[in-house]
């Protein structure tokens, strides 16, 4: 054998079907990559939500005790018509209409803001699904803060009066 022949034998071969398989690996691997990932970010942020209704349950502490109002930072939401309620429940849904920038700053003590499934926010959202028309609580603090906010007391003060009213603290 020349000089030649023994370097190509001692060279071994690339196939291009062997490239192929090693780029699809590469893709394999670089999919699998992410997909763990996802679910490393979907999970942290799963918890990281559940953990302030979590801990507020088990210091016996509601989200609602623990509520300062929205600083100014609260999103107006759209409540349901109070045509479709009566009696109580369309007074209560009306004053969601017409005060909503008061009722997104007050708590609700039902139980409603430490929910999973409501996940409510504040009294407003009380009312912009059917919750309001069943719950005799969510009602009375809309129907008071909306006397209060009418006698033009400050939400500081309606927010106040609330938590004195309806605060676990007090029940």
């Amino acid at each position: 054998m020349g000089k030649k022949s023994r370097a190509k034998a001692g060279r071994s071969e690339v196939r291009p079907e062997t490239k192929a398989r090693s780029g699809r690996n590469n893709l394999w691997l670089i999919l699998g990559g992410a997909v763990v990932m996802i679910a490393i970010v979907w999970v942290t942020l799963r918890t990281s939500g559940t953990n302030s209704v979590e801990s507020a349950a088990s210091t016996g502490t509601s989200l609602a005790d623990k509520f300062d109002g929205n600083k100014g930072h609260a999103t107006l939401i759209s409540t349901l018509d109070p045509a479709q309620f009566t009696g109580k429940a369309r007074a209560a849904y009306q004053a969601a209409k017409e005060i909503p920038e008061i009722l997104v700053e007050l708590p609700c003590f039902c139980g409603c803001m430490d929910s999973k499934e409501l996940g409510h926010k504040n009294n407003l959202y009380c009312f912009a699904d059917s919750h309001g028309n069943i719950c005799d609580l969510c009602q009375n603090i809309a129907l008071e803060a909306k006397e209060m906010h009418r006698k033009g007391l400050p939400v500081e003060t309606i927010r106040s009066n609330i938590r004195k009213t309806y605060g676990s603290a007090h029940m």
